[in-house]
Parts: C-alpha cells; sequence; structure tokens
C-alpha cells in the first residue's frame, strides 16, 4: 500500500518528516484494521488469551464511553474512525492510521510522554488518558485537559488521571466540569456524594486552628476584649458550625494567619528577577 508524507511542523520550521498516516483499506464496506474501534466488546476480546501487563489497560465501559461522548462535544468526529492502537499485542508505532482516524484510548502511562511526541510529530488526532500529577510532561508536543475525579479501572485500581490531546488547538491547558461530572456519574465509579465544602472567614477561629497553631514555636494568645463565642454564622447554612467557634478581631485574625502559616512550616519561594520578566511578556 502506497504511504503517504507530510510536511509537518516541528519547532520553528517545516521539515520532512515520514507520516504513517495511510489511505484507509476498506473491506465490504468496513475496515478490519484491528485498531478500528467497533464496540467494546470487540476491543475487549483483543485480551483473551494475552499474557497481562501492568500496563494493560482496564477502562469500565462507561468511563470509555464518557471520554468518547465528550471528545464528539469538542471535535468534529461525524465522518471520522474511533481508533484504539492500546492493548496486549498491539503495536501503536507499527499500526496503520486511516486519514479520517482519531486514537481515542487508555495507553501505558509509562510511555506516556513518548506516545504523545510521536502523535504529534506524525499529525495523527487523538485524546488519550495521562497520569495526574505528571500530565505536564505532554505538553511540549500537546495539550492537557484535567478532570477532578479520581478514576477506579476495572481491575480495582483508583488512579488519578488527566488527558492529553492535540484537539483543541493553542490552548495548553484547559480544565473540564463537562467531563468531570460526566465520569464521576457513571455506575462504575460509585462515587460518593461531594458534601458541600465551606471556606470560612479569617475572623473565625476554631479549636482545630489552634491546634494548628500550638504545633509552631510562635505565641499566641486572645484577650477577652477581642473574641466572642459563636455557635454559627448567619450566612451559613442550618446544620451550622461544629462546636463552639471564637468570632475574633481583625487585628487578632492578621496574627491568627501568621502563626497558622508558621506552624504549618509552609516556606515561601519568591520569584527571581528573570521570572518576573518572562510573566511581564506574557499575553
Amino acid at each position: 500500500m502506497k504511504r503517504e508524507y507530510k510536511e509537518l511542523w516541528l519547532g520553528d520550521e517545516f521539515k520532512p518528516q515520514k507520516a504513517i498516516i495511510k489511505r484507509k483499506k476498506i473491506h465490504n464496506g468496513g475496515s478490519n484494521n484491528p485498531i478500528v474501534f467497533h464496540d467494546y466488546e470487540s476491543y475487549v476480546a483483543k485480551f483473551q488469551d494475552k499474557e497481562k501487563t501492568t500496563d494493560d489497560t482496564y477502562t469500565p465501559k462507561d468511563i470509555y464511553e464518557a471520554v468518547l461522548d465528550y471528545v464528539r462535544s469538542i471535535y468534529p468526529m461525524e465522518g471520522k474512525e474511533v481508533l484504539r492502537p492500546f492493548y496486549p499485542g498491539g503495536d501503536y508505532e507499527r499500526a496503520e492510521y486511516p486519514e479520517d482516524g482519531v486514537v481515542i484510548d487508555n495507553p501505558p502511562f509509562s510511555m506516556f510522554t513518548k506516545i504523545c511526541k510521536f502523535y504529534s510529530e506524525n499529525n495523527i488526532p487523538f485524546f488519550i488518558f495521562g497520569p495526574g500529577l505528571t500530565i505536564f510532561s505532554c505538553l511540549k508536543y500537546c495539550s492537557a485537559v484535567i478532570i477532578a475525579p479520581t478514576i477506579e479501572f476495572s481491575n480495582g485500581a483508583k488512579v488519578k488521571c488527566n488527558f492529553a490531546t492535540n484537539l483543541i488547538g493553542d490552548t495548553l491547558v484547559t480544565i473540564s466540569h463537562e467531563l468531570s461530572e460526566a465520569i464521576a456519574a457513571c455506575p462504575s465509579q460509585n462515587q460518593k456524594v461531594n458534601l458541600p465544602k465551606y471556606r470560612y472567614p479569617e475572623e473565625l477561629l476554631s479549636v482545630s486552628d489552634l491546634q494548628t497553631m500550638a504545633k509552631g514555636k510562635l505565641q499566641f494568645s486572645i484577650r477577652r476584649s477581642e473574641a466572642v463565642i459563636v455557635h454559627n454564622l448567619d450566612n451559613h447554612p442550618k446544620k451550622g458550625l461544629f462546636g463552639d467557634h471564637l468570632l475574633i478581631s481583625e487585628a487578632a485574625a492578621v496574627k491568627a494567619a501568621a502563626v497558622k502559616a508558621a506552624a504549618e512550616n509552609a516556606i515561601p519561594i519568591p520569584l527571581s528577577e528573570r521570572e518576573k520578566r518572562i510573566i511581564n511578556n506574557l499575553k
């Protein structure tokens, strides 16, 4: 089959690079290409009788469908073929990538950056699962989509994930409430109900706050004239505060914040002059 080569954008100039995009092979009106995704059951069948590794994917069906629906909402998928090259025995570098294909898959995280580089340099559209805390390793080659929930996979592993993609243009990093909510709502996840979290004013002091402050070395005391005992706040929901709290003066609150920060051993790291110049040049 004739290979097609493209001029690819690499760094500051165009350089001729071999692209492995091939013209689509048609068999009886459809493709027999093993990486073309037809349904979840046919995909899972590729795992049978294959030696398992720690990098094998165990993506729940409803999670994958939620991701697929999200991609359809941000990228024109009509007429496109969904590709899943990452299955036991598959070789993503030697797979046949149809011109109208989009890779939407959960790759081995041990090769994550290499995979992002490969797809970006070969101009292959993709939206793939990525690691939670080290997702920025992809930013040299593509963009990152950040989500809130931890994903529980079919093997029971609970993994903090984000996503890497070249489908969102010049955007470097974006958070997706839509994808976060869709994943959290999947039946396979058994997500606990998220209770509301409150950020209380600095003038409200709890016993817990004082216990944290007691871990440090700075002294802190409050005079009776600086505080009143409260059981709730006017704008707080009906259940109110747990236990008695102190409503303290603004001056005492400033001192309390400083003592608490010192007790938490938070060491401030200021920006250098070079980094300040970089920030000043950002648009």
